[in-house]
């Protein structure tokens, strides 16, 4: 299981949202269909393209994980979670 949770977040007009997240366990890799939770309960399934190709690589760089929420506002605290 691939976690990680929402720390900062910037809208875009069209839905979309920029994410800061704090990886929790696995990786993220660009077109990953992923699911949003909030407070325990899924309230979305999105497309995330994190910045490098991967949450990963974003750590490995020196740089703080962020990516692109296609089609969902994120709030700080949601959960994003893949298998």
């Amino acid at each position: 299981m691939n976690r990680a949770e929402v720390t900062d977040v910037f809208v875009f007009g069209k839905g979309d949202s920029a994410v800061y997240i704090d990886p929790i366990e696995g990786d993220f890799r660009a077109g990953d269909r992923v699911k949003i939770l909030r407070e325990g309960a899924e309230v979305a399934e999105v497309v995330i393209f994190p910045r490098d190709g991967s949450v990963v690589g974003a750590v490995r760089a020196g740089r703080r994980a962020h990516a692109l929420v296609k089609g969902f506002v994120c709030v700080a605290g949601d959960m994003i979670e893949a298998e």
